[in-house]
């Protein structure tokens, strides 16, 4: 028998599943995931249902997504993409049915999989969200996936305390340290996966094998320019029982009977104030955005750069740099940056330089 690992967020914490995994002293048979990709890959808010996939596997209760799955447009996903390339099957969770909804779909993928035991993973530690917390962007997924593994045999890792830019590191630290075991991650379960962060748009789990590869300092992330620090607690995990996470946060077992995302998300809002789809479908509202001439995103670096420094910033996402150079094509402006300043690089993110700052980002080995 396995585990069946479940990915609390979507698909950047599948991936950081996948390289959690050599933790596991058992056999890691598969990954569950949502489809809740960012607008820049999926215009439509919030997640996606089955019906929003063509040529997915349709097993014994549950879809399995493969390389040949296609989202149907105007519809985007990541995870066909992600099916090629990870090394273990790939399951789609459909939460039109609420909690209730995922929960047989997990047990029914767990059972055809041989995995007798849930290991729920959430890069950041928003799993850990409560209504008053000023920095909670996005309670609404993780707290849902979550529910739907109450009843089973689930464990959880909180991966990266802080890297998502929502709840900070020494919040995530305070309320799940008492109840964790800690687990510091080897640099060298992330380098099967580095092929893969460098072209997914996850933030959180790029920071994560970032800090786990020795960078340390101030990384800029999302539209909104959140600072998150690398710290040396950044490439820890933390194993934590499903019941203590959901006495943590009060929107766990509130989620946990729902039959429709609907229901759910109600209840979200009742409990939390708010959700990340709010905010989604407001942001599709607006209008699209024109990709700027490569002259323009080369001449507007420099200026944002000095700006950076003088924030104290080292680092910055991808995502985040063309959300302020107004580039819409995270893919492309990676080429162009790294086609005309090879050393701004990481790998995984983009070294803030300032030519008239002596202080330099710090790359450890």
């Amino acid at each position: 028998m396995g585990t069946l690992l479940v990915a609390a967020g979507g698909g950047g914490d599948a991936i950081a599943a996948a390289a959690l995994s050599a933790l596991i002293p058992d056999k890691a048979v598969g990954i569950a995931t949502m489809a809740w990709d960012r607008l820049l890959i999926d215009p439509l808010p919030g997640p996606r249902s089955a019906a929003d996939f063509a040529r997915l596997e349709s097993r014994r209760g549950w879809w399995q997504v493969t390389s040949h799955s296609r989202p149907i447009a105007p519809a985007g996903s990541t995870l066909p993409r992600l099916a090629g390339e990870l090394p273990l099957p790939l399951a789609l969770l459909d939460p039109s049915r609420g909690a209730q909804g995922m929960r047989e779909q997990i047990e029914s993928a767990a059972r055809e999989l041989h995995a007798d035991h849930i290991r729920l993973v959430d890069v950041g530690g928003d799993l850990l969200g409560q209504p008053d917390d000023p920095g909670l962007r996005s309670p609404f997924a993780d707290a849902l996936t979550a529910a739907s593994c109450l009843s089973l045999p689930a464990e959880v890792w909180v991966a990266g305390p802080g890297l998502d830019g929502e709840l900070t590191e020494n919040l995530v630290w305070q309320r799940a340290a008492s109840h964790a075991t800690v687990h510091t991650l080897d640099p060298e379960i992330w380098k099967p996966y580095l092929r893969i962060l460098r072209w997914h748009p996850t933030e959180a789990t790029a920071l994560l094998a970032s800090a786990a590869l020795g960078l340390r300092g101030t990384v800029e992330i999302r539209d909104a320019g959140l600072p998150v620090h690398l710290t040396d607690r950044s490439p820890t995990a933390l194993d934590l029982d499903l019941a203590a996470v959901a006495n943590i946060n009060p929107l766990i077992p509130i989620l946990a009977g729902t039959a429709s995302i609907g229901d759910a998300e109600r209840l979200a809002v009742r409990t939390m104030g708010t959700t990340e789809l709010e905010a989604e479908r407001a942001k599709a509202a607006r209008p699209r955005r024109h990709q700027p001439p490569a002259a323009d995103t080369l001449a507007a670096l420099p200026d944002w750069e000095r700006a950076a420094r003088r924030r104290g910033v080292d680092f910055v996402t991808y995502r985040r740099l063309a959300e302020a150079l107004g580039h819409i094509e995270v893919a492309a402006l990676r080429t162009l940056l790294t086609t005309h300043h090879p050393t701004g690089d990481t790998s995984l993110l983009w070294i803030v330089e300032d030519r008239g700052c002596e202080a330099e980002p710090t790359l450890l080995n």
